[in-house]
């Protein structure tokens, strides 16, 4: 089998691009009403509830398939060619300390830790008084069940509010 892997958004550098992805997979609407009368409450979420017991139960042996992808220069080839054309050279050290943290937050979401920031919260400004530190709000969080993992990646996917924050040319609103 074939599996299409898109680097620029591998190890959550789409949270990077100029137009954040923020939403763990793509879920609209518009593909809610192909899944039927079920929506994502039916075979999705036990298809997505399996796959993530799967992937936890083998938490190991992913997380070491995951650190070559960590260190192999391809990844970072477009940011590796800007620098070169603006005359910087990269650090390794800064690139190990990010590689370092990919795998861990990786390891947390295996372990049922749900750490998926939103980039574009420092832009949004609450009207209810209510402020939110995301640094806090990710950092003390108890690990979610399998089944609650699954619903919450879900919520935050169909999520109206985050929907409308997300490149328009995939038209997310469908």
């Amino acid at each position: 089998e074939c599996v299409h892997v898109d680097f620029d958004c591998i190890f959550d550098k789409g949270q990077n691009l100029p137009r954040p992805e923020v939403v763990p997979f793509r879920l609209t609407s518009n593909m809610l009403d192909a899944f039927g009368p079920t929506g994502s409450d039916g075979m999705y979420s036990g298809c997505l509830t399996a796959a993530m017991g799967t992937l936890r139960s083998n938490r190991d042996t992913l997380l070491s398939v995951l650190e070559p992808f960590l260190k192999d220069p391809v990844i970072d080839w477009k940011r590796h060619r800007a620098q070169q054309k603006h005359g910087k050279s990269g650090s390794s050290h800064n690139e190990t300390v990010a590689a370092k943290r990919s795998i861990q937050v990786i390891n947390g979401r295996l372990q049922g830790i749900y750490n998926l920031g939103n980039p574009n919260m420092k832009k949004i400004k609450r009207t209810d008084g209510y402020s939110v530190n995301q640094e806090d709000e990710t950092s003390n969080i108890l690990p979610l069940s399998v089944e609650g993992q699954v619903r919450k990646m879900i919520s935050e996917a169909t999520s109206s509010e985050n929907l409308v924050q997300l490149y328009v040319g995939w038209m997310p609103w469908l």
